[in-house]
């Protein structure tokens, strides 16, 4: 049975290695190559200790890392609070289909509001119908959206 562990201003990550070779094929998943370094600085920098980042990572009964969410605590006017923004879910190949990503959505609900957040928010891609269906079944509201955005 998997348990899940959330990282929040922590440089200690369990078994970081394959931790970082998650977030590799996640972001090739969703179009990006990025190095092995260049992936630990990120993990680094967002949980450094001035970040409202959270990292929540899945581990196997060996304690292999076998799947992830990411994400942030926001704030905004509109929700009357803080809100949690999720940045990524992903989930290994060879762990797929046995409800892990259920269970990581759930752990991060209950984390952010724990946390103060009244509201969570994510975007997935309109051809992911997986990711949709998984959103949908949780009580999700899908909404179309056009995403807007510039590198500074």
């Amino acid at each position: 049975m998997p348990h899940i562990t959330a990282f929040h201003h922590e440089q200690n990550i369990l078994d970081f290695e394959e931790v970082v070779t998650l977030v590799q094929q996640q972001m090739s998943f969703i179009g990006y190559t990025q190095s092995r370094v260049e992936v630990e600085s990120e993990i680094r920098n967002s949980m450094k200790q001035e970040s409202r980042a959270a990292l929540f990572v899945a581990y196997d009964d060996d304690g292999s890392a076998i799947g992830f969410a990411y994400g942030n605590i926001c704030c905004g006017w509109e929700t009357r609070g803080d809100y949690f923004w999720l940045n990524e879910l992903y989930v290994a190949t060879e762990s797929r289909n046995h409800g892990l990503g259920s269970d990581l959505l759930e752990y991060v609900q209950a984390w952010a509001k724990a946390h103060g957040c009244v509201y969570l928010a994510m975007v997935t891609h309109p051809k992911n119908k997986k990711a949709q269906a998984l959103y949908r079944d949780m009580g999700f509201e899908l909404e179309e959206l056009v995403w807007v955005d510039t590198y500074l």
